[in-house]
């Protein structure tokens, strides 16, 4: 049955208050290989990547722990900007959909949002390794899939916080190579780590720097992987900068500052903080925790510059290590099949919006973070617009290896490569959600802010570039990042209503939102129908971004739509949480 049929004989005011099973049963064939995501989506239409004849491409992933790109730490990692920037193409609309560790490294491997995997948090019971392992993720995601068409996955540094003595053993797809997690509690910590090779003793390195180890260890994996041509690899190199070194002691979790390897400790000595408009701004009109927050004294910023100071040296190991690997992989004859990404978890902000220091909000300096990609058919030395997210990671990866792509994934594949005609007429993604249910915290002090339950739609089009959030408290706010690109004015009150309806629609869609539904939301508000006529009730194919949607005629079609609310603000998604009002009700 087609979607397109089932879709249209809803009226679209309805369908926005139907529940989420409800609408993925009407857009679902039932049958048993559509429920279990093995349908594919055609990425490659006819064309195939640019790859060493039959050979499948390898995949060489850099991931770190709580990069910014917005405060620039890219700007200090020359040799990043040497062997990828140059070489190799910038997604600069790139961003996680949650803004902390675990739930966005699950996106990323998984092609969900976090409201669909459901890892919402760091630690147990909503999140961490235990929560991963409980809802066996790994059955069916990304390195799974690799591997079930000859891949070698390989994985060296941190995974996900949870990773601990008595739980390290390798996920599926990461179980048949090599796994080497860095293990709890030394995580953090870059003087001491500790790993453990395929569940394995563990081992300790007291005095070593964890990234040179990493390094040195990456190094010995690739030559092994080399022995072997004709089998393709995923190679996952994970360090944990310039995440805060974090310790647990009698009164509970500790951050401090990143150290540095002691070759770098000189460096960067009169940097500071970037002084954008919305660095510990004097007028603050944010909602919930976050307009509460008094400005910044003196020692609190040079704190933070410190800070900033510390983050950027503990980079320089990694920027070592990025030349080292890919020196490496063209010694080993591995570089001109392998993709590089280079990438992150999440952002991170040092004095944004009076903010300490810290990610977990919907600001772009949490959420925006970097991407950067080179290999077979990737144009060189050039920044893309096209908007992505984690959740785009699996379907890219699949389709640059040319292997079928679940139905069930949340995004389709970022157009990567140079030649376009690959991607034929796929949708460019224009909105999705940003979304998170858990007490925010500023690192490196003792503050904790319950109400930080909150959801997002962000759109990014030609001349638009907007963030539109709803938090469990109930208060609301909107930017136009074209006009404010650091957010500082929240205009919620002052934009028109008719606009304001549209936004509320399309993240009544994306709250819910599963496979399709997350790739194409406008459908879901305007289904397709045999006739373009029927206005009035939103039935109209040619509605496919926001552009089309404001659209005049429909400002009685979406006044009428029920708007999403939080009943109270929890630490966990609940969906019985989040409900819809009728337009009219006053929240």
């Amino acid at each position: 049955m087609k979607t397109t049929t089932i879709l249209a004989a809803v009226p679209a005011a309805s369908l926005l208050l139907l529940s989420f099973s409800q609408i993925v049963a009407a857009q679902s064939t039932p049958d048993a290989e559509a429920e279990a995501g093995a349908l594919p989506i055609d990425n490659h239409h006819g064309h195939r990547p640019p790859h060493h004849g039959d050979q499948k491409p390898n995949f060489l992933v850099f991931l770190t722990d709580d990069q910014d790109r917005r405060i620039n730490s890219l700007d200090y990692q020359p040799l990043v900007q040497k062997y990828l920037r140059n070489q190799g193409t910038e997604f600069t609309n790139y961003f996680t959909t949650t803004a902390m560790c675990c739930p966005s490294r699950v996106s990323l491997w998984s092609g969900q949002f976090a409201h669909n995997h459901n890892v919402t948090d760091e630690s147990p019971p909503h999140g961490s390794y235990t929560k991963f392992v409980s809802q066996k993720l790994d059955q069916n995601w990304l390195p799974t899939w690799l591997q079930q068409a000859g891949y070698s996955n390989n994985y060296i540094g941190k995974f996900i916080n949870g990773v601990s003595p008595t739980l390290k053993q390798a996920p599926k797809g990461f179980d048949t190579a090599h796994w080497e997690p860095l293990v709890a509690p030394n995580i953090y910590t870059f003087y001491e780590p500790v790993f453990s090779i395929n569940n394995g003793p563990l081992t300790s390195y007291k005095g070593l720097y964890q990234t040179d180890v990493i390094s040195d260890k990456s190094v010995e994996i690739l030559d092994t992987l080399a022995k072997n041509k004709t089998q393709p690899f995923l190679f996952v190199i994970s360090p944990t900068a310039p995440h805060d070194e974090v310790w647990l002691n009698g009164n509970g979790t500790i951050f401090t500052p990143p150290v540095p390897a002691k070759r770098h400790e000189h460096l960067f000595k009169d940097v500071k903080v970037p002084r954008h408009p919305n660095f510990n701004p004097k007028n603050n009109d944010k909602p919930s925790w976050v307009g509460t927050l008094p400005r910044l004294t003196d020692a609190q910023v040079s704190a933070l510059d410190a800070k900033y100071r510390a983050r950027l040296q503990s980079l320089q190991a990694t920027d070592e290590l990025v030349e080292r690997i890919i020196k490496r992989l063209e010694h080993n004859g591995q570089l001109d099949n392998t993709y590089i990404v280079y990438t992150t978890d999440n952002g991170y902000h040092l004095g944004t919006h009076r903010m300490y220091a810290g990610k977990q909000t919907a600001y772009e300096e949490d959420t925006n973070i970097p991407f950067i990609i080179r290999g077979p058919g990737i144009a060189k030395n050039k920044k893309s617009n096209a908007v992505a997210t984690h959740t785009h990671f699996p379907a890219t990866v699949l389709s640059l290896a040319n292997l079928p792509v679940p139905e069930s994934l949340d995004a389709h594949s970022i157009p990567v490569l140079e030649n376009k005609s690959i991607y034929g007429k796929d949708q460019p993604t224009e909105a999705f959600s940003v979304e998170f249910w858990s007490q925010a915290f500023m690192e490196n002090t003792t503050a904790r802010f319950d109400a930080n339950t909150y959801k997002s739609v962000r759109l990014i089009g030609q001349g638009y570039n907007l963030l539109y959030t709803v938090w469990c408290t109930g208060e609301k706010e909107y930017y136009d990042l074209v006009e404010d690109p650091f957010q500082v004015k929240n205009i919620y009150k002052s934009t028109k209503p008719a606009f304001l309806n549209r936004l509320d629609a399309l993240l009544n869609v994306l709250r819910t939102c599963k496979g399709p539904t997350c790739r194409d939301p406008w459908a879901v508000i305007h289904p397709f129908s045999s006739s373009n006529k029927d206005h009035d009730h939103g039935k109209d194919k040619t509605v496919r971004s926001l552009k089309d949607a404001l659209n005049k005629k429909f400002d009685k079609f979406y006044a009428e739509l029920p708007k999403f609310h939080f009943k109270e603000c929890l630490h966990y998604y609940n969906p019985t949480n989040e409900e819809t009002a009728p337009r009219h009700t006053e929240l």
